[in-house]
C-alpha cells in the first residue's frame, strides 16, 4: 500500500482549486496560496524535484487539478490510509505527468473537444474528454468543476477525482467493487412489508408504490426475505432467496404480483446508468400490473415502446424496456398493446430532464393503475459508479474528536498524553475545549531523544507539574493554523499560549520551528482545532 504516497505529495502541485482567490505566479506559486491543499504542501518535498522545477519555470502547460475531496475518494476507493501513502516516486511521476497537457488551453478550446482524447505528458496516456450537461467530463467520470485559473505558466482546471493512467490502475490493483440495490414494493393486495438481508431486518415498513433509495453494497450473494411489517423473519411470504449481486451493478428489486394469488414474488431488474448524452434521458419502463394484458407506450401519435407485458407472461419476457429519448416535454399514454383505446394510463405533460435516469413502473390493478416513479441524476449515478467512495469521503474528513482525545487514542503520543495528565488541569481543558487551537505535538521519539539529552526520566520530569504546563502551552497557539498558512509564516514568528512566540521557516519545502524541530506530519483535523507532528520537543525561553 506504499505506492500512492509520493503521488499525493506532486499532486499538491496540482490540487489548487477550490480557494476563492488565487495568488499570482507560476502554477507552484498558486498552489502554495491555496489553504484547502495544505495538507498536500508538507509533501510536496517528496515529488521528483523536476516536477516542481518544470511546474515553477517550464510551461505554457494545461493542468487538470484535483482537490482535497477527490484525493480522499481515491483513498476510500483503494481502501488506503493515510499512513499507506509512503513513497513511490515512478508512480507518482506518471500520476503527475498524466494531469497536465502541454499548452494553455482554456475552457472554451477544452468545451470544442467533446468525444476526442488529448494526449497528456506521459507518454502514450491521453485523457477522453466529453460534454455531458454542459459539464466537461473526463475518462468519462471526472468532472472538471472550476476553469481558467490563470498562472503565469499556464492554465489550471479543477477536477472532483484523481485521474490514473492504467499503467498506475495496474500496478494498484482492482479495488474493491460495490453493487448499487434498491427495494420497491410493487404488490397491490399485500400490506406494508420489512425486507430481511442475512437475516437481518434493513428495510421496515416499505409501503405499496414505495422506492427506496440506492442503497452500496459490496458484491456477492444475500439470504433476501420479505415479511410483513412488524412480523418477523419466519413469516416470510417472500424466501429466504439468494439474490447474488455483481460488481458495479444497479438492481432494482421489486415486489411483484398477489398474495391473494399466491404468485407474490420478486422480480430482479438490471439497470443501465453508465454515460448518457447530455442532451437526453435514459427512461427503464417496467410492466407491473399482474391482470393487466400486455401495453404499448405512446408519445403522441407514435408507439416507442410496443408489446410490454407483465413480466413472464410473454414467454420468457422480463417486462422491462429501457429506450434514450431527448429530454423534454412528453404527452405520454399506455394503450393496449396495437390498439389506441382505452388509454390505460394518461401521461400527458412528463417532462424528461436531460442527463437523468428513470425507473419508471406502471402498478397497481388493470381497474385502478398508478404509476411510481424514481429519478437518479447523472451526477448521483457517477457517485454511486465511485462505490459508495462519497460516504466513505465524509466519513474519513469527519473530525475524529477532539485534540485531547486524538493524543489519547495516539499510540506515538503517550509521552505527550502523560504530559497533559502530568500538568495543570486547564492544560486538558483547553485541548479539550471549543478552540480553535494549533497544537505542535512532539511524538516519542521526540521526548524521549529530550531526556536522554538532558539525562533525566520521564517520572522526574513529569513530577514538575509548573514546568510541564510551561511547556505543553508553548506548543499551542491560538486559531486553527492549516499547514499552507504555517508556510506562509516563513520567516516570522507567532505567540504561544505560554506568551513567547515559536519562530517559523521554511526549509527545503518542510516546516522548521526554532530552527532545528522539523513538522513530520501536518493537518490532523480535529473538532477543536489542527495538530501538527513535530520530531523534537519546544522548550521556551526561560526552560
Amino acid at each position: 500500500m506504499r505506492k500512492l504516497s509520493v503521488l499525493l505529495a506532486a499532486l499538491l502541485l496540482l490540487a489548487l482549486a477550490v480557494a476563492p482567490t488565487f495568488a499570482q505566479g507560476s502554477i507552484v506559486d498558486v498552489a502554495a496560496s491555496v489553504s484547502d491543499f495544505s495538507t498536500l504542501v508538507a509533501a510536496v518535498q517528496a515529488a521528483d524535484p523536476s516536477i516542481a522545477e518544470a511546474l515553477s519555470t517550464g510551461g505554457p502547460f494545461t493542468v487538470f487539478a484535483p482537490t482535497n475531496a477527490a484525493f480522499a475518494r481515491l483513498l476510500a476507493t483503494y481502501d488506503l490510509t493515510l499512513g499507506d501513502l509512503v513513497g513511490n516516486q515512478e508512480l507518482l511521476n506518471q500520476v503527475l505527468l498524466y494531469h497536465v497537457v502541454a499548452g494553455a488551453v482554456p475552457a472554451s478550446t477544452v468545451a470544442t473537444l467533446d468525444g476526442q482524447t488529448v494526449p497528456t505528458l506521459l507518454p502514450g496516456a491521453g485523457i477522453g474528454i466529453t460534454i455531458e450537461n454542459g459539464t466537461v467530463v473526463l475518462n468519462g467520470v471526472v468532472e472538471v468543476i472550476q476553469t481558467d485559473v490563470q498562472a503565469s505558466n499556464g492554465i489550471i482546471h479543477v477536477i472532483n477525482d484523481v485521474l490514473l493512467p492504467g499503467s498506475v490502475v495496474a500496478a494498484l490493483g482492482e479495488p474493491p467493487q460495490f453493487a448499487n440495490v434498491r427495494v420497491a414494493h410493487f404488490s397491490p393486495d399485500t400490506p406494508a412489508v420489512d425486507i430481511y438481508v442475512n437475516g437481518a431486518a434493513a428495510i421496515t415498513g416499505l409501503e405499496f408504490g414505495t422506492i427506496t433509495d440506492w442503497v452500496t453494497l459490496p458484491p456477492g450473494s444475500y439470504e433476501v426475505a420479505v415479511a410483513p411489517a412488524g412480523t418477523s423473519l419466519e413469516e416470510a411470504a417472500i424466501g429466504p432467496a439468494t439474490l447474488t449481486f455483481g460488481d458495479n451493478q444497479f438492481v432494482t428489486v421489486a415486489a411483484i404480483g398477489s398474495l391473494a394469488n399466491g404468485t407474490l414474488r420478486p422480480a430482479i431488474i438490471a439497470e443501465n446508468l453508465s454515460g448518457v448524452a447530455s442532451d437526453s434521458a435514459r427512461v427503464t419502463v417496467f410492466h407491473a400490473i399482474e391482470d393487466a394484458p400486455a401495453v404499448d407506450v405512446r408519445a403522441g401519435d407514435t408507439r416507442i415502446i410496443r408489446q410490454l407485458g407483465f413480466p413472464g407472461s410473454l414467454g420468457d419476457n422480463d417486462g422491462v424496456v429501457t429506450i434514450e429519448v431527448p429530454a423534454g416535454s412528453y404527452d405520454l399514454n399506455v394503450v393496449p398493446s396495437g390498439a389506441t383505446e382505452p388509454v390505460v394510463i394518461d401521461l400527458s405533460g412528463t417532462e424528461l430532464a436531460a442527463d437523468t435516469y428513470y425507473f419508471v413502473a406502471a402498478i397497481g390493478t388493470l381497474a385502478e393503475p398508478q404509476v411510481a416513479l424514481a429519478a437518479t441524476s447523472s451526477e448521483q449515478a457517477r457517485e454511486l459508479r465511485r462505490g459508495g467512495a462519497a460516504a466513505a469521503e465524509e466519513e474519513a474528513a469527519a473530525p475524529a474528536g477532539t485534540i485531547a482525545e486524538i493524543v489519547a487514542g495516539n499510540p506515538d503520543f503517550s509521552i505527550l498524553l502523560a504530559a497533559v495528565q502530568a500538568a495543570d488541569p486547564a492544560v486538558l481543558e483547553a485541548l479539550s475545549g471549543e478552540g480553535p487551537l494549533t497544537v505542535f505535538a512532539p511524538t516519542n521519539d521526540a521526548f524521549t531523544a529530550l531526556l536522554e539529552r538532558l539525562g533525566v526520566t520521564a517520572d522526574a520530569v513529569l513530577a514538575d507539574s509548573a514546568a510541564v504546563t510551561n511547556v505543553l502551552l508553548y506548543h499551542v497557539i491560538s486559531g486553527a493554523v492549516l499547514a499552507a498558512d504555517v508556510v506562509g509564516l516563513d520567516g516570522q514568528s507567532v505567540p504561544t499560549l505560554l506568551g513567547p512566540e515559536i519562530s517559523i521557516a521554511v526549509v527545503d519545502g518542510g516546516v522548521v520551528l526554532n530552527g532545528n524541530i522539523n513538522v513530520v506530519q501536518t493537518d490532523i483535523i480535529a473538532s477543536n482545532g489542527v495538530i501538527h507532528v513535530i520530531d523534537g520537543v519546544l522548550l521556551p525561553p526561560t526552560q
